[in-house]
């Protein structure tokens, strides 16, 4: 401060100080407060429903804790449904960015799965099991990206309203599922596909649980969407598609580009989560997959304020907990 300057007012009140303590790059105590005081108002909620029911907070709160987290087997089925989550979840934070609306990752998944189980019954058999496992999850990602591409190139072309389109392109997906079960590569003993073969699976890394190499690799790929969205030109100019999309085109920006290259970076997520539940969950495609909505999921595992990889590691997660009371137990490979 110079010389005959007025002085500053001194900074008063809780909300000021509050907003001036800074735990991490964009977070504050004020803003943990939000939450921690958004998550209390629904328990209380939650608690008062049950009540009306005629039920017991406690004991409901503490059978999903327990079925959650209640042993190491239990921790293992949470995890490997965040797993699946947190691909999902990328496949939808990514064109979120740019302000575009990704529903179709659940159809992305599923392709991703299809594409898995056909290459996966027709590879050679005495292929090893890491080069066989690399080969299906790159081709997984690849199947996500291509079903993606169909809503980004419609979006950039000809304007078309990229949650119709997503939308319509997973019905398509869940139906070559469905034939894959019924028609090209039927178990017979079960409603589902023709298991893979063992060398395909990924290896379990957590004995005593179903963990497996899936729960890293979804790990990876947030590591990952967070080093392109945070530290590469292609994140930046998707960041600024999303925030003003004439001005980003004023300065040289293609607006349809960064839409195609949006959806085809969130269906190889997506397609991700299809090989994980086939190579690390299942084993095969069963007829009941689209009755857990990992995909249709996803948009409510990214923050609409802002949607950033590690809130979408966290909400996955803790969806993944709320969710595993009452739902069909994960099968092993």
């Amino acid at each position: 401060m110079t010389a005959g300057s007025p002085a500053l007012p001194p900074r008063h009140g809780l909300e000021e100080r509050l907003r001036s303590l800074t735990l991490a790059r964009g977070i504050t105590v004020w803003s943990l407060l939000r939450v921690i005081a958004a998550l209390a108002a629904t328990l209380i909620i939650f608690a008062i429903l049950l009540q009306l029911l005629g039920s017991d907070f406690g004991t409901a709160f503490n059978a999903v804790i327990d079925s959650a987290f209640g042993n190491s087997f239990n921790i293992g089925q949470t995890l490997m449904t965040a797993s699946l989550l947190i691909a999902t979840g990328l496949a939808a934070a990514i064109p979120f960015r740019a302000q575009l609306w990704n529903v179709g990752g659940e159809g992305q998944m599923w392709f991703g799965a299809f594409c898995t189980i056909g290459i996966a019954l027709n590879l050679p058999k005495g292929l090893a099991p890491g080069l066989s496992v690399a080969i299906l999850v790159i081709a997984s990602m690849v199947a996500g990206a291509v079903w993606g591409l169909v809503p980004g190139i419609l979006k950039a072309t000809i304007n078309a309203n990229e949650v119709i389109t997503s939308l319509m392109m997973t019905f398509i997906a869940i139906e070559l599922g469905n034939w894959a079960i019924d028609g090209i590569w039927p178990q017979g003993a079960s409603n589902e596909t023709m298991s893979v073969p063992a060398n395909t699976l990924m290896p379990n890394i957590w004995s005593g649980t179903l963990v497996t190499w899936g729960l890293p690799l979804a790990l990876i790929a947030a590591i990952v969407a967070w080093a392109v969205m945070s530290r590469t030109k292609l994140g930046f100019e998707i960041r600024a598609v999303g925030l003003n999309p004439q001005t980003a085109r004023m300065n040289g920006m293609s607006v349809g580009k960064v839409a195609i290259v949006t959806f085809a970076l969130g269906g190889a997520f997506a397609g991700l989560a299809g090989s994980i539940f086939i190579l690390g969950i299942n084993g095969a495609l069963p007829a009941g997959f689209p009755l857990n909505n990992f995909g249709l999921q996803s948009p409510r595992c990214t923050p609409a304020n802002a949607p950033r990889h590690r809130a979408t590691l966290f909400s996955a997660t803790t969806r993944s907990a709320s969710s595993t009371t009452g739902r069909r137990p994960i099968t092993a490979c």
